[in-house]
C-alpha cells in the first residue's frame, strides 16, 4: 500500500464503512490516539519510512492531546463535560 487512497479503502474494507470519508475520519482518529501512545519520537520513525503521499498524511495528523482524551472520555462516560472554571 502506497497511497492514502489505498490505506482508506483498505481501511473503509476492514472496517465496513461506507465511504472514504468515514474511512478517513477512523484513520485519522486511530492514528491520533496512537500518536499520543507511541510518542514524538517513534512517530518521526514511522513517517520516515513510509511512502511518501502516506508520510504527508501521517504528518497532518496531531497526536490528540490528553485533555481532549480526557474530556471526551468523561463526555462518554457520564454524558456531561464539566465546565473549566476560570
Amino acid at each position: 500500500m502506497k497511497t492514502r487512497k489505498e490505506f482508506l479503502e483498505a481501511v473503509m474494507k476492514v472496517a465496513n464503512l461506507k465511504d472514504l470519508k468515514q474511512a478517513d475520519e477512523a484513520a485519522r482518529s486511530v492514528i491520533s490516539l496512537t500518536k499520543l501512545i507511541i510518542g514524538d519520537e517513534l512517530s518521526q520513525k514511522i513517517a520516515e519510512i513510509s511512502p511518501s503521499d502516506l508520510r504527508e498524511g501521517w504528518e497532518s495528523i496531531r497526536a490528540v492531546q490528553m485533555d481532549d482524551y480526557e474530556r471526551d472520555e468523561l463526555l462518554f462516560e457520564t454524558g456531561e463535560v464539566l465546565e473549566e472554571r476560570l
